[in-house]
């Protein structure tokens, strides 16, 4: 697997020749396989992020302590009767290690 490489991590010219070409070999490769235009591979990686992205749910979490953390999760478990520990974490806005140790 290739390491995505953002741009401000680039230390010189080289660096970034380096991941441009490297960049440059994975589209070639694309457009070969799939045989479709660099465009046309360039509007397909878009519509998937697109795609992948629109459905994420960003949680933010709170900053409690483990013993209300804990305190929490019985409460939510009791009412419900039972939930997945990353159903616990959304609802809660816990954090799952917490979840998980709680």
């Amino acid at each position: 697997m290739t390491k995505n490489i953002s741009i401000s991590e680039l230390s010189d010219a080289s660096e970034y020749e380096e991941s441009a070409n490297e960049l440059q070999r994975q589209m070639d490769t694309i457009c070969k396989k799939f045989a479709i235009s660099k465009a046309e591979a360039i509007k397909n990686a878009i519509g998937f992020y697109y795609n992948y992205v629109k459905g994420l749910k960003v949680i933010e979490l709170r900053d409690i302590s483990k013993k209300q953390a804990e305190k929490e999760i019985r409460d939510y478990v009791k009412e419900k009767g039972k939930a997945w520990t990353d159903e616990i974490a959304d609802d809660l806005r816990i954090d799952i290690v917490l979840v998980n140790e709680g």
